[in-house]
């Protein structure tokens, strides 16, 4: 003690500031000895030691990269330092063929995992952000028997019919008597919708965001029930508007600027997966209850969260024959928050999102307009109000295109990372382990090199035949980490899409404003100001003829 108090007491302030001056340049040398001597050096801003670039935290990240892209990707390739990581960029579609194959396990983790996602308990959860290939896989291959059999039955027409003949209602109610449509933001309409959607798919109960959320723009008086299911719509949308903070190095973790935005989220999951549980404890007690009365589930038209709690038990009616011991065992309660937390949050705003940007693109190409209508008016042609169902949704070729092009030109997810633990080869270079590559989806999907005119908005292309590369377009991603709603999502954007134009004409309030977005891991619309119009279609001839005879 008395050698420490002798050394200590002969050290000046200067002389710790000079030592921690000593320190930093070391440390900036060494940073940028390791930048300029590094394997496979590419075009791209030169770093900012520790930080990476200052643009991640002042700039729309989505728009960030895309400037790099014009800037540096012309031949198919760039890189950038985030938060001291190094990041491969690739916007060539044969460049990310590896990373896209189903039979891979190479290449299925998508970051380093040096970030945050042990803190938010999601590093072993759910599919979209788990980095542990063992829990990936079991809940993969669960999720996967619980949702693939919803996309071949009527049920998610059938609800998603129920809810949007509610939503219309409430804008109909909500006309001013001197207009002649509702004037509204529909992002806000739909990040309810999804919610509504969601949970009556995975519960068969719903949250009644569209009502409460209608009764709160009436100024009706507020309830505990309001509040709850505002707070379950703002839970997600927290979480998906600021979730790239997961991915901070947990160096950073504490900075001032860094630490807020961290117990903001961690406070606002905590509260989320706490509601989470209550879901999947209500559901577990209400089978229970079935079975110790005598009762038959009815396995056939089970939910999501149902099929997730009877998978791998003796009421799952698909039990899984040769597979891997450890993919045979039932979910616990927090396995199945984990897949329920990717519901809701890959199930809500993904698909708002793309619905907000079709009606962007729709509202300042009118002649692609008028076509959707025409579609919709030969598919519907005597009763505008039928139900939307499977077999109509097939003969709906041009609304799908016009969801393929909205995805094409502004993806949601515009960015798709893949960590690469074992050395490897990619763009024809040899890579060590542990290198992190981005898959630039919308560099890809807007490369002239596949695309004629990649920046007019043309549907007409996903009509014909294309001889381009498989990769060239990517709207759920592709191999083994492949969306898992895909197929339910494509029916939701198709349906909403002709029951929204089949019931209303559409204009934005402001035609020169641009599209108001944010990127975080997905792109997010921030608000979309339409005018809602009610369709007067004309009474096709033989319902007239036949009203006249009676």
């Amino acid at each position: 003690m008395g050698l420490l108090q002798t050394i200590l007491g002969g050290v000046k302030v200067t002389d710790i500031l000079i030592g921690l001056l000593s320190i930093i340049i070391i440390y900036v040398i060494h940073f940028y000895y390791k930048y300029f001597t590094r394997i496979n050096p590419f075009p791209g801003p030169i770093p900012i030691p520790l930080i990476g670039s200052v643009a991640i935290f002042i700039e729309d990240i989505d728009a960030w990269f895309y400037r790099l892209n014009k800037k540096y990707g012309r031949d198919g390739i760039f890189e950038l330092n985030i938060a001291g990581n190094r990041q491969i960029v690739l916007t060539r579609a044969e460049y990310i063929d590896k990373f896209l194959l189903k039979d891979s396990s190479t290449h299925v983790m998508r970051t380093a995992n040096n970030g945050l996602l042990d803190l938010f308990d999601l590093e072993t959860k759910g599919v979209g952000l788990n980095h542990s290939y063992k829990h990936w896989k079991f809940n993969r291959h669960i999720f996967t028997q619980a949702i693939m059999p919803l996309a071949l039955t009527n049920k998610p027409s059938e609800i998603l019919n129920q809810l949007f003949v509610e939503m219309a209602q409430y804008w109909i109610d909500l006309k001013q008597p001197d207009s002649d449509g509702t004037v509204t933001d529909i992002a806000i309409w739909m990040r309810r919708f999804t919610t509504d959607f969601i949970s009556l798919l995975t519960t068969s109960k719903k949250f009644s965001a569209l009502y409460y959320y209608s009764q709160k723009i009436k100024n009706e008086p507020i309830t505990q029930e309001m509040i709850d299911s505002e707070e379950f719509v703002e839970n997600i949308n927290t979480f998906v508007s600021d979730n790239q903070i997961l991915f901070v190095p947990k160096l950073l973790r504490n900075m001032p600027f860094i630490k807020p935005r961290v117990n903001k989220l961690l406070d606002n999951c905590h509260r989320f997966y706490d509601r989470l549980v209550d879901i999947v404890k209500a559901k577990r007690k209400e089978i229970d209850e079935i079975v110790k009365n005598g009762g038959e589930l009815d396995t056939k038209r089970a939910d999501l969260l149902t099929s997730l709690i009877i998978a791998n038990t003796q009421y799952d009616p698909h039990p899984q024959k040769n597979v891997d011991p450890s993919l045979s065992r039932p979910m616990n309660d927090d396995e199945i928050r984990g897949v329920m937390f990717d519901a809701f949050v890959a199930g809500t705003d993904t698909t708002v999102n793309t619905f907000c940007f079709a009606i962007y693109y729709l509202s300042h190409h009118p002649e692609v307009k008028k076509k959707l209508f025409e579609e919709i008016d030969t598919v519907f042609p005597d009763d505008p109000n039928k139900p939307i169902m499977l077999e109509d949704l097939e003969k709906l070729k041009y609304v799908e295109a016009i969801i393929k092009e909205t995805s094409r030109i502004r993806p949601t997810v515009s960015m798709v990372s893949r960590f690469s633990n074992q050395p490897d080869e990619i763009a024809g270079h040899k890579w060590p382990s542990d290198q992190l590559f981005i898959m630039y989806v919308r560099g890809i999907n807007n490369n002239p090199i596949y695309w004629k005119d990649p920046e007019k908005f043309m549907p007409e292309r996903f009509l014909k035949s294309q001889e381009i590369h498989k990769n060239s377009f990517s709207m759920f991603g592709g191999g083994s980490r492949m969306c898992l709603g895909r197929k339910i999502a494509i029916i939701e954007l198709k349906t909403l899409l002709t029951a929204l134009y089949r019931k209303f004409d559409v204009e934005l309030i402001d035609m020169n404003a641009p599209l108001e977005v944010e990127t975080s891991t997905i792109t997010v619309c921030k608000g979309l100001d339409i005018k809602l119009i009610p369709r007067e279609r004309k009474q096709p001839m033989t319902r007239r003829i036949s009203r006249s005879r009676n």
